[in-house]
C-alpha cells in the first residue's frame, strides 16, 4: 500500500513539473511573443496578426503581408525575449530585445490570460490594440516606393498600417523626377511615423530642358539681317540705318531652374545674354561703323512632361 501510495505521489509530483514546464515554456506569454516575432521575420502577415489580435486602422496594408512586410524586417536580429513580468491581474509585460536598421532596440508588449486549455495551460494573449501607422507625403506626385513595392498616393498624406517593431522605407525615382529615401523604425503601438517625400528634378530632366531652350535660341539666332527675331527674347533698336549681315550670337545661355509651386513643376524665368555684330551707318553724317552691341534678356517658358517626353514652350510677349 505504502508503496503504491509513494509511486502515486511520485506521479503527480512528475506531472505537475510537467505541467509547470509546458505552461512556461509552450504557453507562456513570452512564447506569444517570440512566435510574433517569428512570424514576422518570416513575413507571414497572417500569421503575425492572428497571433497579436490588433485592430487594422483605416489604411493602405502593402506593409502588413508579402514584400512590403519582408522587406520591414529583412534585417531584423531578435536579440532576446526576456522573462514576462506578471502582475495579479493576469497580465505579463515581455520586452523584446533586437537589432533593426543597423540600431539596437527594445519594445515591449502587454498580454493577458484569458483562459485555461485542456484544463492545466494557461492561455495567453495579447491585450487588444491598434496597429501603428506610417504616413507617406508628398506634395508633387501620387505614387511613390514604399518598402520596394511601387504604391499610389491617392492624397497629398497616405497612411500605411504596420506591425511593430519594422522598419519602413518610402522614396520615389523615375527618369525626371526623384525622391531621396525617407525611412523610421516602428518600435510599439503607439508609435506613428511620418515620412516626408521631397521630389525634386533630375539631372536628366535639368538636361532635357536645357537642350530645349538652347534649340530655341540657336534657332532664333539663325533668323539672320533682323533686328528683332520674331518669336525671340532679343531684340535692338535704333535710329541708325543697319546693314546686312545682321548676326545674333548667344553669349550666355539661361541657368535652368526646375521648381515646384502648388503640385506643379515650372521653370523660373530664364535669362541670358545674346550679342548683335553689323555695320550701321550714321543718317546725319553718312558715316559707317561697326555695331557691336550686347543685350540682357529674359523669358518665360511652360514646362510639360509625358511618358518620356519634355517639352518646354517660350512664353514671349
Amino acid at each position: 500500500m505504502a508503496t503504491w501510495l509513494l509511486a502515486a505521489m511520485l506521479t503527480i509530483g512528475a506531472a505537475a513539473v510537467v505541467i509547470h514546464f509546458v505552461n512556461a515554456n509552450v504557453y507562456g506569454p513570452e512564447q506569444q511573443v517570440a512566435g510574433y516575432l517569428e512570424a514576422l521575420q518570416e513575413g507571414n502577415g497572417e500569421r503575425a496578426l492572428g497571433l497579436l489580435g490588433a485592430k487594422v486602422p483605416d489604411s493602405n496594408a502593402v506593409l502588413l503581408d508579402d514584400a512590403g512586410l519582408a522587406a520591414s524586417t529583412a534585417d531584423l536580429q531578435v536579440l532576446e525575449v526576456s522573462e514576462a513580468a506578471r502582475s495579479a491581474n493576469d497580465r505579463a509585460d515581455v520586452r523584446a530585445r533586437y537589432i533593426l536598421g543597423g540600431e539596437e532596440r527594445e519594445s515591449s508588449f502587454r498580454l493577458t490570460r484569458t483562459e485555461k486549455q485542456w484544463l492545466f495551460f494557461d492561455r495567453w494573449s495579447f491585450a487588444p490594440s491598434t496597429l501603428p501607422t506610417v504616413t507617406v507625403t508628398a506634395a508633387s506626385q501620387r505614387e511613390a516606393t514604399v518598402n520596394g513595392v511601387r504604391v499610389a498616393l491617392p492624397a497629398e498624406t497616405t497612411t500605411f498600417a504596420a506591425f511593430y517593431p519594422t522598419r519602413v522605407e518610402a522614396s520615389y525615382t523615375s527618369e525626371f523626377l526623384a525622391a531621396p529615401a525617407a525611412s523610421g523604425i516602428v518600435g510599439s503601438a503607439a508609435d506613428t511615423v511620418d515620412l516626408v517625400l521631397t521630389t525634386e528634378a533630375t539631372e536628366a530632366l535639368k538636361t532635357a530642358v536645357d537642350a530645349r531652350v538652347r534649340d530655341f535660341l540657336d534657332g532664333c539666332t539663325s533668323a539672320r539681317d533682323r533686328l528683332a527675331p520674331p518669336g525671340c527674347p532679343f531684340f535692338h533698336f535704333t535710329d541708325n540705318q543697319v546693314q546686312p549681315p545682321i548676326v545674333w550670337t548667344i553669349t550666355e545661355y539661361p541657368t535652368v531652374d526646375i521648381r515646384n509651386v502648388a503640385g506643379k513643376w515650372v521653370l523660373s524665368p530664364l535669362t541670358g545674354k545674346a550679342r548683335l555684330t553689323a555695320t550701321q551707318t550714321d543718317l546725319f553724317s553718312g558715316m559707317k561703323s561697326p555695331l557691336t552691341v550686347e543685350k540682357e534678356f529674359s523669358f518665360a517658358a511652360r514646362l510639360s512632361m509625358g511618358s518620356g517626353e519634355v517639352t518646354v514652350t517660350p512664353l514671349i510677349d
